[in-house]
């Protein structure tokens, strides 16, 4: 029954575009070639990387709020975004793509964020390391949703109960069952609260940077010490990143030394990772850092994963490219954005990628994510005093940068893991990251002086990287706010302001994902909305130097970025 109910819905969605499609089962997905293995995408599905967003018997018997189907069904699962799949070995209670057990709780990993899945009439296709589709606060509104049913609702505490505990509880067992789920509850009721805001993230995109810097802010200790998370942000791809000198949207952290392993960990404590905020100390002498629930070794395990991951080529399930008109795209590329995103060889072992970024006035996108990043205060609370890098760098004051106590978080966690830290070094210089920090290139005219730390200041600024790939990686610009590659061509005022995400259905015309009609479970992306704007970004249309391009000359710089 269920196999035929899959195949309806996968009918009706290809015939109509106007809902998701439902995730068939693995044997019927194509994969592209992406220099990953079975067993590594199972590993990377499901790795462990010290996440603990819900008690894991919890997520699996939880009901859904308004009826008695659970919570993570693959129905359910599948408004959200997320990819289903079977049963494994690494995953032996079916949950889908980027759901992972630490110990005896569950938590999201990278993968819900970085993998992807599109269709395209009968083809569905995988993309590994790719921008997932998810719409992860919608999930985190919906489980605290479940929680508070299930504490209100008699009959679903009961129902519960007995998935849990069995029909013999006692009258102890039923109250402690009863008091637990209410504490889980009042995190995670607290955790939305701290992180409200007006913009609504959607599908393919959430404010990381945000609720990285909340997390930090709420390990102070101090109340009301968040800042509303305003600037959502499409989830990268990530093929070519362990190989770039700078990373995030803002070029904010290096890959040098132990980079790749703090900005992971700063990946972790944005997706619920718990830390212990007090310094321990080995044999009461050596500073041994702060304890987390944080892997370290799985973390540098799958980040040694990423650097082999080859970005996807365009499906030979999909229409034929035409190599003519492609041909002409590439003479334009060559005129209106080599400059700054510049060619590579895709499958070069030994590449490297030097960042090239644009400052705010140069490019004109959506600042929020930028200015956020560095303008984001509270209060220091506990961590008053202490380093900004834990063991260098200033003394926090009363009041400071989130960004600063989140360094102080990210640098104590990495003082826990000295063999991890060590590993992680080791592998910065194999892949040839330099040991000294640079500042990344800038394409606009600004200089910054090499050899010299990054200022906050320099960081009001977005980076540009290779586009091999990029055909995967619709709606466009940082915040998502351009839904294909032939709309981002367009003039600002020419971009259309409203768009609905609700398909995983392809447009390899326009190369993005289909503009669904609405429905109950889509997206309408307004960009008048504070933090989507769709200005900026106008290459080729004569707002710099260079003449517009015709609206032949679009289409072939739209074919040609199909071939990278």
């Amino acid at each position: 029954m269920q196999f035929y109910r899959q195949i309806i819905l996968i009918f009706l969605v290809s015939s109509l575009s106007l809902m998701m499609p439902i995730t068939a089962a693995s044997e019927d997905v194509s994969y592209l070639e992406q220099n990953w293995s079975d067993e590594d995408r199972e590993y990377f599905y499901f790795a462990d990387q010290g996440s603990r967003l819900i008690p894991y018997d919890y997520f699996l018997h939880l009901e859904q709020a308004e009826n008695d189907t659970l919570l993570r069904s693959d129905e359910n699962m599948l408004r959200f975004g997320f990819i289903s799949v079977s049963k494994s070995k690494n995953n032996p209670d079916g949950l889908p793509i980027g759901l992972a057990r630490n110990g005896d709780h569950m938590g999201p990993t990278c993968a819900a964020c970085h993998t992807q899945q599109i269709t395209y009439q009968d083809h569905i296709v995988r993309i590994d390391g790719g921008q997932a589709f998810i719409d992860l606060k919608l999930f985190l509104t919906e489980i605290a949703s479940s929680l508070k049913t299930t504490l209100e609702d008699q009959q679903k505490f009961v129902r519960f109960q007995q998935r849990l505990l069995g029909d013999n509880a006692s009258n102890t067992q039923q109250a402690e069952l009863k008091q637990a789920l209410k504490t889980v509850y009042e995190k995670r009721k607290n955790h939305i609260v701290a992180n409200h805001s007006n913009v609504v993230p959607g599908y393919t995109r959430l404010d990381a940077f945000g609720a990285i810097l909340n997390q930090a802010l709420l390990a102070t200790g101090e109340e009301n010490n968040t800042n509303p998370p305003t600037a959502p942000t499409s989830y990268p791809y990530l093929w070519d990143t362990p190989q770039h000198d700078y990373v995030e949207w803002n070029g904010s952290q290096a890959n040098s030394s132990v980079g790749a392993l703090a900005r992971n960990i700063g990946e972790v404590i944005g997706v619920f990772g718990e830390i212990e905020t007090e310094t321990t100390h080995w044999l009461g002498l050596v500073d041994g850092g702060y304890k987390s629930s944080i892997q370290t070794g799985e973390l540098l395990k799958l980040e040694h994963m990423v650097s082999q991951l080859h970005s996807p080529l365009w499906p030979l399930s999909f229409p034929k490219i035409d190599t003519d008109l492609a041909n002409i795209g590439r003479g334009l590329y060559e005129q209106h954005c080599l400059q700054c995103h510049v060619d590579i060889d895709r499958t070069d072992p030994l590449r490297k990628i030097q960042v090239r970024m644009s400052t705010l006035g140069a490019i004109n996108t959506d600042p929020l994510m930028a200015e956020n990043a560095i303008y984001f205060k509270g209060k220091t609370g506990k961590f008053e005093g202490r380093p900004r890098y834990y063991v260098a760098g200033n003394p926090l004051a009363s009041e400071a940068p989130a960004i600063h106590i989140a360094n102080n978080l990210m640098v104590g966690i990495l003082k826990n893991n000295p063999i991890q830290s060590y590993l992680a070094k080791r592998d910065a210089k194999n892949l040839g990251h330099p040991e000294v920090t640079h500042p990344p290139k800038y394409v606009d005219g600004e200089i910054i002086e090499h050899g010299k730390e990054v200022s906050d200041h320099a960081l009001l600024a977005y980076k540009a990287r290779p586009l091999n790939g990029v055909w995967s990686s619709a709606p466009f610009l940082h915040n998502g706010s351009v839904p294909n590659l032939y709309q981002l061509l367009l003039s600002a005022d020419q971009r259309i302001k409203q768009f609905e995400l609700g398909s995983w259905e392809y447009d390899p015309k326009n190369v993005g994902y289909v503009m669904s009609s609405s429905t109950k479970d889509s997206f309408l992306f307004d960009t008048t909305v504070e933090g989507n704007s769709n200005a900026g970004h106008e290459y080729g249309t004569g707002y710099y130097a260079l003449p517009a391009l015709t609206e032949q000359q679009r289409w072939a710089l739209v074919e040609y970025l199909k071939t990278i």
